[in-house]
């Protein structure tokens, strides 16, 4: 065979080149598979995790609610009012039957889900009434240096707003400035305090 591709050189370039193709076809394949099984296995903890949510705060009490690490209170208490909204065929109902200390817990739950690329994609997959609640909360519970940027960015990407248009460079900057006290678990510390100082609303 080696004597065959020595006479015929441009079927062993041919033979090799198939193979490198082969090669580099297969390490992708490897590589989609290990990060499909990383989201998955990803989003199985996340499941996990939530279960274990849902049961720990299911029934609230000021004792459960006083005792509680802040951070773990707002995650618990979010899940289950989440899973209360979803729930219901009118999602948007039930929303609102829940008080303003429970919407605020829940947008800003939700926001904290969306937001794990980017603060602007939380606005790219929600509207009314969400966002506004968000930025209600956002104004009572949340640093100024968030609070300047998520405030900007609602009014940017408001419909109703017709003083403020959008534009993508300031939504960059304002991403990049709300970045860290979404990375850094500020928000989830602060709803959770935010609950305590209010747990008649979460009872």
């Amino acid at each position: 065979m080696l004597e065959y591709y020595s006479q015929h050189p441009l079927y062993a370039v041919l033979v090799c080149a198939l193979a490198v193709i082969a090669l580099i076809v297969l390490v992708k394949a490897v590589r989609a598979s290990a990060k499909r099984s990383a989201k998955v296995n990803k989003m199985m903890e996340k499941m996990k995790e939530e279960n274990l949510l849902l049961n720990k705060y299911a029934i609230l009490t000021q004792d459960v609610i006083e005792s509680s690490d802040s951070s773990e209170l707002f995650k618990g208490v979010g899940v289950n009012l989440q899973k209360r909204v979803s729930d219901k065929p009118d999602m948007k109902a039930e929303f609102f039957s829940l008080n303003d200390s429970q919407k605020y817990v829940y947008s800003l739950y939700t926001f904290l889900e969306d937001a794990q690329d980017s603060m602007s994609n939380f606005f790219k997959l929600n509207t009314k009434p969400l966002t506004e609640y968000a930025a209600k909360a956002v104004e009572i519970i949340a640093p100024e240096d968030f609070r300047s940027a998520f405030i900007a960015e609602y009014n940017s990407t408001d419909e109703d707003n017709e003083e403020v248009s959008f534009v993508p460079e300031l939504m960059e900057e304002w991403d990049k400035k709300a970045a860290p006290a979404i990375a850094d678990g500020t928000l989830p510390e602060l709803c959770g305090k935010f609950i305590k100082e209010n747990y008649r609303d979460f009872i």
